[in-house]
């Protein structure tokens, strides 16, 4: 499932954006959750406290409060890699809207085709990965993956809906593999860790705390490699936009 967000201070576009916006991914037959938020307070607050990562944010720049310029610099300084679509009244903050690596920008009133052409052009594909778990195949999208968790010689996979969580008969080094081990680090001999949905690595507290609000320990040993990848999964997440 793909997720997006639309910010809009104007609470009757922004009812606008997300059904055409949810009519649009209907027609390509994808499935989508569009959230609204009518302040950028709202959209931080929401970020910070869920594990959700937005694939798409398609954001107003006037509005109170903060700016969509601003909006954008926040989210991406904490590590959210999302698309950008700006739709707006004004030209004049075209340039800003690039400098912040802006994918798209749509004046409004913006019509249906014209926002389907710009989705289309920078919805990336979900990145996906097949799992053989005990007695099925499971078909995951890796933002869905919290982290996973070492038992014996099964692993579990705690997923970002916190319902039951996936066992699979593998060790945690081939599961890394599987997953990408530039996505999933090691931070404790019994787990491993999406980088995606770490929200604070608290060395004195030997433990990592997750978007929601999970939290799941730090070994020592692993402790700069942690810390290294986190580094350069936020930079890697500024410079791309």
């Amino acid at each position: 499932m793909y997720h997006i967000a639309v910010c809009d201070d104007n609470q009757e576009e922004a009812h606008l954006i997300g059904r055409m916006t949810q009519e649009i991914m209907a027609q390509r037959e994808i499935e989508a959750q569009v959230d609204l938020f009518f302040d950028p307070e709202s959209l931080l607050d929401k970020l910070q406290q869920t594990q959700i990562q937005y694939d798409l944010f398609l954001l107003d720049i006037l509005m109170e409060e903060r700016n969509g310029i601003q909006l954008a610099q926040a989210f991406r300084q904490r590590g959210y890699r999302g698309k950008l679509i700006y739709i707006t009244a004004s030209r004049d903050y075209a340039i800003d809207g690039y400098k912040v690596k802006a994918d798209d920008y749509l004046l409004k009133p913006v019509e249906k085709d014209t926002l389907d052409q710009a989705i289309g052009r920078v919805l990336p594909r979900l990145e996906t990965v097949l799992l053989e778990t005990t007695g099925d195949m499971k078909i995951l999208q890796l933002q869905q993956i919290l982290y996973v968790e070492s038992t014996g010689h099964y692993v579990l996979i705690r997923l970002g809906d916190k319902g039951e969580p996936l066992c699979l008969r593998a060790t945690l080094l081939q599961v890394q593999q599987k997953l990408g081990a530039e996505k999933f680090v090691r931070c404790h001999k019994g787990y491993l860790v999406n980088l995606a949905q770490v929200q604070e690595v608290r060395v004195s507290t030997s433990q990592i705390l997750l978007h929601g609000g999970d939290a799941i320990p730090l070994g020592r040993q692993y402790r700069y490699e942690v810390q290294k990848a986190v580094v350069q999964y936020v930079e890697q997440a500024i410079s791309s936009y």
